[in-house]
């Protein structure tokens, strides 16, 4: 029986934004196979002992784990962007002078007054600001949802790659350990 895991390389980062900056940077070179003759340069499942493929299978399991932070960081700050250009966008239609509650933290508010409601700060990242229009602010917001929502897919492909390397690792190990009971 032949199970080959294909070469796999992801790399995938995304730009700062808000208070957040993820940077996804995962290069890895893993090949799992099951055959006895991988002149690929894989990893021969059926060469190596029990404890061995607990070690392999373990740490395939924390690179998934890994994965599943990044992919939870990079849907949090879609969500961050997606609700940032929905405020925006009512945001335009508000007139000067209005009265509001400007957050200071995110339980403590002070009273404060619109002064201009054609320009933001749009905070670009490492803690630098650009002076954009609302609709610029808005189109930036639009952009970066694109972006990570690209880096997304990009690490949900390598996870659910790596869950089917761990799963013929767990797999062949259950052989090992049924072999050896026998």
């Amino acid at each position: 029986r032949n199970n080959i895991l294909p070469l796999h390389s992801c790399s995938a980062s995304c730009l700062p934004f808000a208070a957040l900056c993820l940077v996804l940077s995962h290069q890895d070179r893993s090949v799992v196979s099951m055959s006895s003759q991988d002149g690929g340069g894989g990893l021969n499942l059926g060469a190596l002992s029990p404890d061995q493929l607990k070690q392999v299978a373990d740490q395939l399991a924390q690179e998934s784990q890994r994965l599943t932070e990044s992919f939870e960081g990079l849907q949090s700050a879609i969500n961050k962007y997606n609700r940032s250009a929905s405020t925006l966008k009512k945001f335009k239609d508000e007139s000067e002078g209005k009265e509001m509650l400007v957050p200071l933290t995110s339980s403590m508010y002070v009273r404060g007054s619109l002064e201009e409601t054609s320009k933001i700060l749009v905070d670009i990242g490492t803690g630098y600001y650009v002076e954009k229009s609302v609709e610029g602010g808005t189109d930036f917001c639009e952009r970066k949802v694109v972006l990570l929502k690209e880096h997304l897919q990009k690490v949900v492909d390598a996870l659910q790659q790596k869950q089917q390397q761990e799963q013929q690792v767990r797999t062949a190990l259950a052989q090992k350990q049924a072999q050896a009971a026998a």
